[in-house]
């Protein structure tokens, strides 16, 4: 299979660009050990709302075509005063968890704690530690009916940073509705103990797993899916509710199923988004020389998408079919030689596989097609700035030791992680030998009988979990539905479809269950490709407007203005200009544009 990296939207020299600075989306990690090559197929959210992106409460921002529909009370995120909390947890700040600011989150009323559990939930151990699992909640606006408990995937993610960023581009309706729960599962993030490589871990080392294994220490035997799965058990106890109501994306859909399958009785809401093959964990699952997979390889079908939207849109570098898997082909030899003079960090040079990181970071998350298709045109007419600018987002790519978080990286979890779920399961290989055998590994998805269907969502084109397993996890589930979201991208909720969104909240608030196999569109309202593709690649103004004022206020201007500037900005200037501010690409275009709206401000 392709390489399918992990990266996120970090900090680059101009602070906080787009998306969610903590957002993640996991892809696939290739490692060399003595074994050979491992392309293991993880996933979490990536479709995380930009809080850079103007508040809807902000008169000042550009127009919104939503503004008005669905907004919560109070703007802030402020908590009504009734409450129907039973929660038996102990909350308090999140700041030891290294959460950014109350202006970059939008509300300050993120809170957190700590719960104890057994390492071993399956067996009285008195003679091991107990894990401390991290949680956050934010607590629901209007009249609460209960915790809405997430778990981004991965496996590997944070759900501490996954919650930060999401929960600002969730419904309205949800939001006043549910307290907004997660937590790090165990071994990761500020859960512990956590899963430690070693102060400078190399997964390219041949002992790599081996000092893993030590270092991690007891816990490495307790880290497979349904020991999550426990913990989500005793997660929902803590919280004092009755049934769960859940989001779980990607391997967070195989920790759903299997909380299911064990205690239907206390299943609510669920909504599982970018699942995995059901079939995962048994002798019918995906697997390819010898290694399991979590899902197929949905890398080729989203490629195809994306170069035939491409092809469409003379905003992206087309209008002739081929075009754009010429330039592909021409770049795969000639962009390492490419000037990134505009850009000032690193990478001083693209290198090709550079570039593919790059590429399937834009196929994750399809509102980064604005800013790639800039760097295609720039690089097709010979500079690679946009390019490095977008590279140096990506922590494979860049340097990330300035982060606060605790815990292992992404990498490193996902890799420890995947032989817990797996080493009893790969033939021909010694890789996760050192790993102890979990006793209680992942299963084949099994047939419940809930309360309330599930809702299983699938992105068409999804890189890491192509959506036809959607129909395929709700057929094995048995008592659930499934949706299809035609876009591009890994998992669709919140904020990629109105369409899914509503979906999405008729499930959680009781309202009606959609037809099985319901189609949204990639963009709503929109069928045409031609026209598809035009506002595919095209920056929509409000959002533009938003991230440049946001980076601006990092900078150090004040608020006022820098919402002038943006504004500005995007009202005098074409994509490309608007595409090098956002990035930090110092073009000429992009510092004429800069002083000129600084000067109107």
């Amino acid at each position: 299979m392709p390489q399918r990296w992990a990266y996120r939207r970090i900090s680059n020299r101009r602070g906080l660009t787009r998306r969610a600075f903590f957002g993640v989306v996991a892809t696939g990690l290739l490692v060399t050990a003595c074994a050979p090559d491992i392309d293991v197929a993880v996933e979490e959210r990536n479709a995380i709302p930009d809080p850079s992106a103007p508040d809807a409460s902000d008169p000042s921002m550009p127009d919104d075509p939503n503004a008005g529909e669905d907004l919560p009370g109070d703007p802030t995120g402020t908590p009504t005063d009734e409450s129907t909390d039973t929660s038996a947890l102990t909350w308090g700040t999140c700041d030891p968890f290294g959460i950014p600011s109350a202006d970059l989150l939008g509300t300050s009323n993120w809170e957190c704690s700590t719960l104890e559990v057994a390492m071993d939930p399956f067996n009285d151990r008195p003679d091991l530690e107990p894990v401390t699992l991290a949680l956050t909640r934010h607590p629901a606006t209007g009249d609460r009916r209960g915790a809405l408990v997430m778990n981004p995937g991965g496996p590997g993610g944070s759900g501490l940073e996954a919650a930060w960023g999401i929960r600002p581009g969730m419904p309205a309706d949800v939001l006043r509705a549910y307290d907004i729960v997660s937590w790090d599962p165990r071994g990761i993030g500020s859960s512990l103990p956590a899963i430690d490589c070693g102060d400078d871990p190399d997964p390219n080392t041949e002992d790599f797993m081996q000092v893993c294994a030590d270092g991690t220490g007891d816990l490495a035997g307790f880290l497979s899916a349904p020991y999550s799965a426990a913990d989500l058990e005793s997660i929902r106890v803590a919280l004092g509710e009755d049934q769960l109501d859940y989001l779980g994306y990607s391997y967070g859909t195989i920790i759903g199923a299997m909380f299911a399958a064990r205690q239907p009785e206390r299943v609510g809401a669920f909504v599982l988004d970018g699942s995995t093959d059901p079939l995962v964990g048994g002798d019918d699952g995906v697997s390819e020389d010898g290694f399991p997979y979590y899902a197929d390889d949905g890398t080729p079908a989203a490629t195809e998408r994306f170069m035939e939207l491409c092809d469409r849109s003379a905003a992206c570098v087309g209008d002739d079919a081929g075009s754009t898997a010429a330039l592909f082909d021409e770049l795969e030899s000639t962009v390492a030689d490419l000037p990134t003079d505009d850009f000032v960090d690193d990478p001083e040079i693209v290198d090709s596989f550079t570039f593919e990181s790059v590429f399937q970071g834009a196929l994750s998350y399809a509102q980064d097609w604005p800013l790639f298709a800039t760097a295609l045109r720039d690089a097709r007419d010979g500079d690679a700035s946009t390019l490095a600018a977008l590279a140096a987002e990506d922590p494979f790519l860049a340097d990330d030791a300035d982060s606060e978080r605790a815990g292992p990286s992404f990498q490193v979890a996902n890799l420890v992680i995947y032989c817990a779920d797996f080493g009893d399961r790969i033939d021909g290989s010694t890789y996760c030998d050192p790993i102890p055998r979990n006793e209680f590994t992942i299963t084949p998805i099994e047939p419940i009988d809930v309360a309330r269907s599930v809702l299983v969502i699938g992105t068409e084109f999804d890189p890491v979990t192509p959506g036809y397993h959607a129909a395929e996890f709700a057929d094995a589930l048995g008592d659930a539905v499934h949706v299809i979201w035609e876009g591009v991208g890994h998992t669709a909720f919140p904020a990629s479809s109105r369409c899914i969104d509503d979906i999405v909240a008729a499930q959680l608030l009781d309202g009606p269950m959609p037809e099985n196999g319901q189609r949204c569109t990639f963009i709503d309202g929109v069928t045409d490709d031609a026209e598809l593709a035009d506002d595919l690649f095209t920056h929509d103004g409000s959002s533009a407007a938003g991230w440049i004022a946001r980076t601006l206020e990092i900078d150090g201007l004040d608020v006022a203005t820098a919402q002038c500037v943006g504004q500005a900005v995007v009202r005098a200037s074409d994509d490309r200009t608007i595409s090098h501010i956002v990035l930090g690409v110092e073009s000429a275009g992009a510092t004429d544009a800069l002083a000129a709206a600084e000067n109107s401000c």
